[in-house]
């Protein structure tokens, strides 16, 4: 997991996974979920993090659908795409950063995606489970306040 973890870092992401999980906080039957999604009709979204804004700013996706979440830097600062709760309410088949330099991380579920200034970029392929709005920002200093902020809302 170190070495996975530092040829994220390298290649212009960091993700961030919680400290203490119970199951009960997750998608418990992911592994099966994933397995039986039909990734040949994946969705790819794209979200740009900019001084300050994601564009877009809310995003709209199907329950029940695989999709691959292309989170990508645009800006000159580095940014997260932090959306907690939505993380834990899908089943994620794995996060990775593109080849052919990067890798990638398998996991219950993650807290945060971090890209880094000038073009780092993470892309987080996962089935959407769980209906509802969530709350997505950016964490670092005062971006949420000017304006690093939105939803993702799953139907």
């Amino acid at each position: 997991m170190r070495m996975s973890f530092l040829v994220l870092a390298l290649s212009g992401a960091i993700l961030s996974f919680p400290a203490a999980v119970s199951a009960a906080d997750y998608i418990t039957d992911a592994a099966a979920i994933v397995k039986a999604a039909n990734w040949d009709a994946m969705e790819t979204v794209t979200v740009e993090l900019d001084e300050h804004s994601f564009a877009p700013q809310d995003l709209k996706l199907k329950a029940g659908q695989p999709y691959k979440l292309v989170i990508k830097n645009v800006g000159e600062k580095d940014h997260y795409y932090t959306a907690s709760e939505f993380f834990k309410s899908v089943a994620w088949r794995k996060v990775q950063t593109p080849k052919p330099h990067g890798g990638e991380i398998k996991a219950p579920y993650f807290s945060a995606v971090e890209a880094y200034k000038d073009g780092g970029s993470v892309e987080l392929f996962f089935v959407t489970v769980n209906k509802g709005q969530f709350e997505v920002v950016c964490t670092i200093e005062d971006h949420k306040d000017q304006g690093m902020h939105g939803t993702i809302t799953v139907e």
